[in-house]
């Protein structure tokens, strides 16, 4: 071996480095401070979840480190597909959120507050927006801060979710599990909390609730506007169900009273008797519900299974709503939220408009152009669509008593007939409920005469 060599070699033996200048990982008992390789300084992002260790002698970099194997990515699920499109068309508008989460209750007989379970959807469908990445979040407070006009309500929602656990029931890796999960692994409080949006809310969600949702193949597409509105966590609760249940084939839902109870979000111990159970969460939940989701849900008596005069089990029924009822749903989350529940439970007395009262200016065409586009939503499948492809919006008027209508202007006077005599009463009721009963009646012109 030429002498040149025979150092190599020698000072290769002395300090665990081949003569390639790479460190053999293979080899027992040598480490960086062994041969005084440095750490490799790397930036943010860089090392795509690798740890990487310069063994090299200080100041080489000549060869290139050896690849670490990956493990293979998990791949991605309906649910994940589909938080991701809903975000970039809609924001915060519609949330997506795994069934699995849905179902999912805290552990230990905890309870998280309404505006703890509100937060939490509108940050798991920001994580649904990056398909659900192990990854620092950042969520703007507007979202989520509503009236409140302090900060302090916000971050104690964010330790809450923190501090808690949640016991989710369903497919975990290939198996059936009952999985108790931390929600976080980190949030970020600052130290002086301004009454300002400028600063958002950063959080990372640990990788164990980020896969369930990952590999999530159903999922309920919530309402912003609607769940905001919710005011107890019985009804938040039962609003995702049915959210997640109501358009499918059988969406009815058989629980025993300890999993509904859990589901509901009741206190550990409270409500023992099913009566008492009943007329203090679930029936005002269900109210509640009714009045702003787009779907009925009914637990019917004749359902519920007993042993005794117990009452172990019982159904939950959720039914879509028509077209005039969404919209009058729709109506409702838009009105003030004092005295709708005087309104939910039909006590509030309609006040009469005096004679001498002015309801404002009449529309003008682009008002009457996009009120007829609403209506042509709500009657399809109630009139016929040939019939509604043949009129056209003319105009809205003043009628006798204070009652405005729309004109409708028909192709033929045949198409005036038949509209006026067989379907304005389905015209009339949709306009009112579209307008909060501004305009309360329609009428059909046809060429060289006027009809209703």
């Amino acid at each position: 071996m030429p002498a040149v060599r025979r150092k190599k070699a020698q000072k290769a033996a002395e300090t665990g480095v081949p003569e390639s200048g790479v460190a053999d990982s293979g080899a027992s008992g040598s480490s960086p401070s062994d041969s005084g390789g440095t750490m490799l300084v790397v930036g943010p992002g860089d090392l795509e979840g690798r740890t990487i260790i310069d063994a090299s002698p200080a100041g080489s970099t000549d060869h290139p480190l050896p690849a670490i194997p990956e493990e293979a990515p998990v791949a991605l699920g309906l649910t994940a597909r589909v938080a991701n499109a809903t975000f970039e068309r809609d924001g915060y508008k519609h949330l997506i959120k795994a069934a699995e989460a849905v179902y999912s209750y805290p552990a230990n007989g905890a309870r998280l507050s309404l505006p703890a379970q509100k937060m939490l959807n509108f940050m798991i469908h920001l994580a649904g927006s990056q398909n659900f990445a192990n990854k620092l979040y950042r969520l703007p407070k507007r979202v989520v801060r509503g009236n409140h006009k302090g900060n302090e309500r916000i971050f104690d929602a964010l330790k809450e979710i923190f501090d808690s656990s949640l016991v989710v029931i369903g497919p975990f890796r290939g198996r059936r599990s009952r999985a108790e999960l931390r929600i976080l692994s980190s949030y970020v409080r600052p130290e002086e909390e301004e009454d300002s949006d400028a600063a958002d809310i950063h959080f990372q969600f640990t990788d164990a609730f980020l896969e369930i949702q990952r590999t999530s193949q159903l999922w309920a597409k919530l309402s912003g506007p609607a769940m905001v509105k919710v005011t107890s966590t019985y009804a938040l609760k039962l609003y995702e169900i049915g959210m997640q249940r109501y358009q499918m084939d059988y969406p009815s839902l058989e629980l025993d009273i300890d999993t509904l109870r859990k589901l509901l979000n009741v206190p550990e111990g409270a409500y023992k008797d099913f009566g008492i159970l009943r007329t203090r969460t679930i029936d005002r939940a269900i109210a509640e519900v009714n009045h702003l989701a787009p779907f009925r849900v009914s637990m019917p008596d004749d359902k519920m299974k007993r042993r005794g005069r117990k009452i172990e089990t019982v159904t939950l029924e959720f039914q879509a709503k028509d077209e005039e009822e969404v919209v009058e749903t729709f109506l409702e989350r838009e009105r003030h939220s004092a005295g709708r529940r005087a309104r939910r439970a039909g006590t509030v007395e309609a006040l009469a408009m005096p004679e001498q009262a002015d309801p404002g200016p009449l529309p003008d065409a682009d008002d009457v152009n996009a009120l007829w586009a609403a209506a042509l939503h709500a009657l399809k499948g109630r009139v016929p669509a040939p019939l509604l492809g043949e009129l056209e919006p003319l105009r809205v008027e003043d009628a006798a008593h204070g009652v405005r209508r729309l004109v409708l202007r028909a192709r033929t006077a045949a198409t005036a007939d038949a509209a006026g005599m067989n379907h304005w009463p389905t015209f009339k009721s949709t306009l009112s409920s579209l307008t909060a009963g501004l305009i309360a009646d329609v009428a059909f012109e046809a060429p060289n005469r006027r009809g209703k």
